[in-house]
């Protein structure tokens, strides 16, 4: 039966303002990300505003890692028990339950500093492919979560690398809170060696729309397990005329076929496909369609590979994997399982750790390369290994003496220790201060060369170990604890006084 005349004319003036409101959301949305990255970044403000102005401001953790269940996942398969964080990664893993990818597509600061790349690639938007060319995303993303879980229990290192959240800490860390020690050498290199996973993110958002999101992210590959029957759902009424405006604008490819399906594991609820729907037939919101999938979650395969939309059957994609995706997770454990102890197949020598580290070679496998010690460090002392620890230890924090000696002391909170998000640097008594011995070169010295009356070291120390013997400085091994304030303060061109590792002292 033909619509009146007045019916449509009433009904056009509705899905206007339908997708008017769709693109308030979208509006709304970008807020929400903006709001969490600030949020996000806050921590390393302090940072920049004491390396400013050079007055004390306060330390604060790390707001985002704690949230983080890949990290809780890759600590209980190190067995790094002491510091497992499980309340707020298991909430997040549980909000997955109820609204999906949400985290991936408003909370994520990775997923929106992508966003923002997106905008500037403008020849996205001109060469849109058509629905009938979109495939499905790919199945390596679970492969690299399972090569991350398995390495992991050998060393949480191979975990830091690809964990989008650490990346996006270490990134900003690196670009943010040492951004006014660029003029070494030494950094430069840091920064386009540890940022080549990072870059190589943006390199990909120009390429495709979030194709590291949906193909090869381990975070997004651990929520899409238990987002595939999230609560919240897709809605798509009787107005769709199936256009495809929709498929073509979702950046994360969760409407494969047509606009009625839906691919929950890859939804992240943008948004974006409500705004550019041209009817305002696209909704969102808990329904019975959720309901639906919970309940052939037991069923076979075959009943789980369909879903009922209302209006038609569309397919699903199957719950379980094939035996080639079997196979392929069981490579990808081995390749994880061999990666770690490759690192350690290059020499190191010796480097200066922070106070409370582990054993050099648990240290190595434990830290994650976060540069959380490197922010918070208040003097400034520690900076990211290059090749001085071997390539297991590049972006490993070593304290450099000349940069800023450790102000570790019995008033000392350890906030290297504090901020450590796996217990890489753990708080220590003052017996276990000691992280290295100074060492005074006769020749460069100007107490022993020259005999000048420098006693620069001799006030710079605050343990007593450096002494005056004869108006030369000689050091007491007994007391040095390897601070280093000794070798940042003396006046000689490159030190004349110098903090060696325990290895080699």
């Amino acid at each position: 039966m033909a619509k009146a005349p007045g019916m449509a004319m009433a009904a056009e003036p509705r899905r206007t303002a339908r997708a008017r409101f769709g693109l308030t959301d979208k509006l709304a949305r970008k807020l929400v990300q903006l709001g969490f990255l600030g949020l996000f970044l806050y921590p390393i403000v302090p940072v920049v505003y004491r390396r400013l102005t050079f007055k004390p401001a306060p330390t604060l953790t790390s707001w985002l890692l704690p949230w983080d269940p890949l990290l809780l996942l890759g600590q209980v398969a190190h067995r790094n028990w002491p510091t497992v964080v499980v309340g707020a990664p298991l909430l997040l893993l549980a909000l997955t339950l109820l609204m999906g990818r949400s985290f991936c597509g408003w909370v994520c600061p990775l997923g929106t500093v992508l966003d923002l790349v997106r905008s500037l690639a403008f020849w996205q938007r001109r060469w849109a492919r058509p629905v009938r060319r979109l495939r499905r995303n790919s199945w390596a993303r679970y492969y690299v979560l399972v090569a991350v879980a398995v390495g992991a229990a050998v060393s949480l290192q191979v975990l830091g690398v690809l964990d989008p959240l650490v990346v996006f800490q270490r990134a900003a860390t690196t670009l943010m809170a040492d951004f006014f020690s660029l003029r070494q050498p030494e950094l430069r290199i840091y920064l386009a060696a540890v940022s080549f996973v990072f870059v190589a993110m943006l390199a990909l958002e120009l390429w495709q729309p979030r194709f590291w999101c949906r193909n090869l992210c381990p975070l997004g590959a651990l929520l899409s397990l238990g987002s595939r029957y999230s609560l919240l759902n897709r809605r798509v009424d009787e107005r769709c005329d199936g256009c495809g405006e929709c498929a073509r604008a979702c950046p994360m490819r969760a409407i494969p076929r047509e606009a009625h399906d839906t691919d929950y594991s890859d939804c992240s609820f943008c948004l974006d496909c409500a705004a550019a729907c041209p009817k305002g037939a696209i909704s969102f919101g808990f329904g019975a369609l959720a309901g639906r999938r919970w309940q052939r979650l037991g069923h076979s395969l075959k009943a789980a590979g369909k879903r009922v939309i209302p209006g038609r059957y569309v397919s699903a994609p199957a719950v379980w994997p094939s035996r080639r995706q079997v196979a392929g997770g069981i490579a990808a454990g081995v390749t994880g399982l061999a990666l770690a102890p490759l690192l350690d197949l290059a020499g190191h020598e010796a480097v200066i750790r922070p106070p409370g580290a582990l054993s050099e070679r648990e240290f190595v496998r434990a830290c994650i390369i976060c540069q959380e010690c490197v922010r918070a460090c208040p003097t400034g002392g520690l900076k990211p290994t290059l090749f001085g620890a071997g390539l297991a230890g590049i972006g490993t924090p070593q304290l450099v003496p000349r940069q800023g000696g450790c102000s570790l002391s019995s008033n000392c909170p350890q906030i290297c220790a504090q901020v450590c998000p796996v217990g890489a640097i753990r708080p220590v008594s003052p017996s276990g201060w000691k992280i290295g011995l100074a060492e005074v070169n006769h020749h460069l010295c100007l107490a022993w060369d020259q005999g000048v009356k420098c006693l620069v070291c001799v006030e710079a120390c605050v343990v007593g170990a450096a002494q005056v013997y004869h108006g030369r400085v000689t050091i007491d091994p007994n007391k040095c604890t390897g601070c280093g304030r000794c070798e940042g303060a003396c006046p000689v061109a490159g030190s004349a006084i110098h903090v060696k590792p325990l290895a080699h002292a």
